[in-house]
């Protein structure tokens, strides 16, 4: 044998040969990780990582904030009022830790990598512990690591909140394997570690029941209890979510948005006023409607799910063939459409609506064989174990524990809602709000439950011969429901990222996968394995007998995983620095005007100035509107000294965002520094006439009186600087 065929029965027998645990495969996981997604030690802070990060005043520790105020304050470390609507506090308690020890963007996003793997490993362990097979476990860990889409949920630092939400998601679901007095307290730590990562993992609410209901008879084969396992899970995931929205109000109390402050019309119908209730209750803080970002914002409905629907086919065909990739999709990149019906948003329809069709034949199919498969052991007169073990004296004390248990729950509830809540008594229970009145009496009624469920009459399981290794129920119907389940998951789980129920700040962003590909890699791998069965066969003969047939999955998935890897890794080194990323965000995505501006303001920091001025009047050309783009094309002729031809693009700039601060002071500043003010005094004052009560009139009017005093712009009001920390 020569020493590269002993070296290929090694990584054989590595996969093949033992059952994965979580440590035997976080460490091949780890591996492929940094290979594909490790950005240089020298990369710097790129895009939004700088308002993350540098900018973060949580992170940052300014203004006396404590470590604990991680609670009171949004994703980028902004109070209630200033917010945008991404309350994440898991990620900056983590920032607020490891900034004090380092402050090199490189280390930041490692251990980004290294949660990647993480969760690569424990959805190894969850598919071998439904389905029993090791090369299945490691096919599903290996698509998701090495799934390309992801790139920027794991190269970028700011994707540590989808990539600890997945860690929720994923936690949960290996919840469901545990005993079912256990299960709905691992799933309510999980989805509420998920919840406070990022808000994405609401959709663990309806995906962890669902899964619980379809893999019942995979997790736990003598004892599936479908229906019961899904009751516990789901009102596990659903106190999870009550008790993070309550605190969420709490903690982070965040302006209602300005069309749920106005009451109803009179009339309004039931299940309108209901989904109105509940979001005032859910009480989200009003997201920033910005057309560059999301041109889908100012669309109307019909075309808005149009338009949404073709970025999620878009995004869906990506998961499978990702050509091209890319960290920005502005406008007028994804535009919103001139018509509703087009082949986008009809295979988007169809993709939203068939996957979920799937699941439902797919678990008709598995309950079918499952049927099949124990009435036929049944007839054959087998040894038969139970959970491992001859059938158990236990079942009454865990029958009768679990009744007493659930019945105290009962009765407790309805003494202190009959009695002692409307006789005043016992203030702590009547001092918290109604949706939260269940919760005390729910730990005891969910373990109740689970102990009932423990102790019901097992289903037969047959066991070897020797009744010495327990031989589950699964090998005819596990894929079926795995894809049952993905299916499935992949559509809710994008669904809130989609842009059909609500409008949100970013029209497209590949970091909105990373829980749907937790579904994808589930499906994907079930599809590679059901064709390897279809033309080699369900045992795999040595490799010298194999046939052509044999070697055409392999050799697909070999195509398949490849190109994922390579362009991973292609897209992970556009993040060695800022100017790189824009570079290729550009090339990638060529009629986004941030995308062209931003590479304009990389190599204007450069000294770059040609090329600035050429990116720059690139993208006021994609997007005339943007007042940003007009200024600035106006600050960069103004620093060539041409302060002359600066100024109708700066007046074009300013007449567009007469509020936007930051660009009129950049504009004053520099007309101050080229000694430009005074001779476009007049139509300063003019424009500030023209705009009352906006930035542009204050800061124009007073740059012009005291400009001398501050030497330009009042200090206070200019803009931070690139690469710049929070202002004090």
């Amino acid at each position: 044998t020569t020493a590269l065929g002993r070296a290929a029965q090694r990584v054989r027998g590595y996969f093949l040969a033992l059952d994965p645990t979580f440590l035997s495969a976080v460490a091949p996981l780890a591996l492929l990780a940094i290979i594909l997604f490790t950005r240089t030690p020298s990369t710097n802070y790129i895009f939004d990582e700088q308002e993350a990060l540098l900018a973060n005043p949580y992170v940052n520790a300014k203004g006396g904030l404590r470590f604990i105020d991680a609670i009171h304050r949004d994703f980028w470390g902004l109070p209630p009022d200033r917010s945008v609507g991404s309350y994440r506090p898991l990620p900056n308690f983590l920032w607020r830790a490891i900034w004090a020890v380092t402050r090199q963007p490189f280390f930041h996003h490692f251990y980004n990598v290294l949660f990647h793997a993480a969760n690569g490993a424990l959805l190894t362990c969850i598919t071998f512990w439904l389905t029993r097979k090791r090369g299945l476990a490691y096919l599903v860990g290996l698509i998701f690591v090495g799934c390309a889409v992801l790139t920027e949920a794991v190269s970028g630092i700011v994707g540590i909140a989808d990539v600890l939400g997945g860690m929720g998601a994923i936690a949960a679901l290996a919840a469901l394997t545990l005993p079912a007095w256990a299960m709905p307290f691992g799933v309510f730590t999980a989805v509420l570690l998920g919840l406070f990562s990022k808000e994405s993992a609401l959709v663990c609410v309806p995906l962890i029941p669902f899964a619980a209901l379809i893999a019942a008879p995979l997790t736990h084969p003598t004892r599936p209890a479908r229906l019961v396992r899904a009751l516990l899970a789901l009102l596990a995931a659903g106190a999870a979510f009550v008790l993070y929205v309550e605190l969420r109000r709490r903690w982070f109390p965040a302006p209602m948005p300005a069309e749920l402050t106005a009451p109803l019309p009179e009339g309004a119908p039931l299940v309108k006023r209901a989904l109105h209730d509940a979001l005032v209750w859910f009480h989200q803080a009003p997201l920033p409607r910005d057309p560059l970002n999301n041109p889908l914002s100012g669309a109307d409905t019909p075309h808005r799910i149009a338009g949404a629907l073709r970025v999620y086919w878009r995004g869906l065909t990506q998961v499978v063939f990702p050509w091209t990739l890319s960290g920005d999709y502005s406008y007028p990149q994804e535009p919103a459409p001139d018509r509703v019906v087009f082949f986008e948003s009809v295979a988007g329809a169809a993709m939203m609506a068939l996957p979920p069709l799937g699941s439902l034949v797919l678990w008709i199919a598995a309950l079918r064989r499952e049927h099949l498969e124990r009435r036929e052991r049944r007839s054959v007169r087998a040894a038969f174990l139970v959970d491992g073990g001859q059938a158990t004296s236990r079942r009454w004390p865990l029958l009768i524990a679990g009744a007493l248990l659930a019945a105290a729950a009962v009765g407790l509830a309805a003494y202190d809602w009959h009695t002692l809540r409307p006789a005043g008594r016992m203030a702590m229970l009547r001092a918290l709000p109604l949706v939260l009145w269940p919760l005390p009496f729910l730990p005891a009624l969910l373990l109740g439950l689970g102990l009932l469920v423990e102790g019901t009459r097992p289903l037969p399981c047959p066991a070897t011969a020797d009744r010495s290794v327990w031989v589950p129920l699964r090998q005819g119907y596990a894929g079926l429901c795995m894809a049952a389940i993905g299916l499935t998951w992949v559509v809710v789980s994008y669904f809130p990222h989609s842009n059909i129920p609500v409008v949100l700040p970013t029209v497209r962003a590949e970091r909105f996968w990373y829980f749907p590909a937790i579904g994808s890699s589930l499906v994907l791998a079930v599809a590679f394995s059901w064709l390897h069965e279809a033309l080699a066969g369900s045992t795999l003969a040595p490799r010298r007998r194999w046939s052509w047939r044999a070697w055409v999955t392999p050799a697909l998935f070999t195509l398949f995983f490849g190109f994922q890897c390579a362009q991973a890794y292609r897209h992970a080194m556009d993040y060695r620095n800022d100017l790189e990323f824009w570079a290729a965000t550009k090339k990638a995505v060529p009629n986004s005007a941030k995308a062209h501006l931003n590479y304009s303001v990389m190599k204007g920091a450069r000294g770059d100035l040609p090329t600035r001025l050429a990116e720059s009047r690139i993208a006021a050309e994609l997007a005339p509107s943007w007042p940003m783009a007009h200024v600035y094309t106006g600050d960069t002729l103004c620093r060539m000294h041409r302060a002359e031809e600066a100024f109708p693009h700066y007046k074009r700039g300013m007449e567009l965002g007469p509020n936007e601060l930051s660009l009129i002071a950049l504009t004053l500043q520099c007309l101050h520094d080229e000694q430009r003010l005074a001779a476009h005094e007049a139509e300063l004052r003019q424009l500030a006439e023209e705009h009352p009560g906006t930035w542009l009139a204050y800061l124009a009017v007073d740059t012009l009186d005291n400009g001398a005093k501050h030497g330009g712009v009042d200090p206070k009001y200019r803009p931070r600087g690139y690469n710049e920390g929070p202002k004090e």
